[in-house]
């Protein structure tokens, strides 16, 4: 399977797929754009992807979509009142109100959070210079996270890639697990303070 995915690892359009998915997964989260990246690092150890590429355009991707979102946010984000969306849209705009542009970086690594933050902050009028630096701040904090997950699975496998990727992308469920299990513990032992309303987008996903 590696020979017919390795032409495509090696060819410069893989960046310009990886920044379309990141883009898309900003308003529209279905790309899966997290796992993809995970891999692309642990296949790496190969020789390819070249990871500082990688980097750029998950960030570049990430600013885009993040941008896109925004704009989609100060439009139509009233329409937004049904389903795990709504809800989590619900916790963003308080944590947006009473965090501003800090929330946009803790929802990047909650599911559902970045979409809904994005989203949320065009719908409350979040001030966009705070808002764009905490949109590359967050980019470049999650490329850097995933991408290095991924490594992690290409050492522990180096001589596997397919099984690397597979290893980086099961280590990213189990530390968003372990995050979710703490929240709880946390929610359990004592009222959740302000800064933890942003972590609440976890219980939607």
């Amino acid at each position: 399977m590696l020979d017919y995915v390795l032409p495509l690892i090696s060819s410069p359009w893989l960046y310009v797929i990886i920044f379309l998915l990141v883009a898309v997964d900003g308003f529209v989260p279905v790309a899966m754009s997290e796992a993809i990246i995970i891999a692309l690092g642990a296949i790496s150890t190969t020789g390819e992807p070249n990871l500082a590429v990688l980097a750029l355009a998950a960030v570049a991707g990430g600013t885009a979509g993040d941008r896109i979102s925004y704009y989609v946010g100060a439009k139509a984000s009233a329409r937004i009142k049904k389903g795990k969306l709504a809800a989590a849209k619900a916790k963003a705009e308080q944590a947006l109100l009473r965090q501003g542009a800090a929330a946009i970086v803790i929802g990047r690594f909650i599911p559902y959070g970045r979409t809904a933050t994005t989203l949320t902050a065009g719908s409350v009028g979040l001030r966009f210079g705070p808002f764009y630096l905490a949109s590359v701040v967050s980019s470049v904090l999650w490329a850097a996270y995933s991408i290095g997950l991924g490594r992690i699975g290409g050492m522990a496998f180096a001589d596997s890639p397919l099984l690397a990727a597979a290893f980086g992308i099961a280590l990213g469920f189990v530390l968003a697990g372990l995050h979710s299990a703490v929240k709880r513990l946390r929610l359990m032992l004592r009222p959740a303070p302000v800064l933890d309303e942003m972590v609440e987008l976890a219980e939607v996903h």
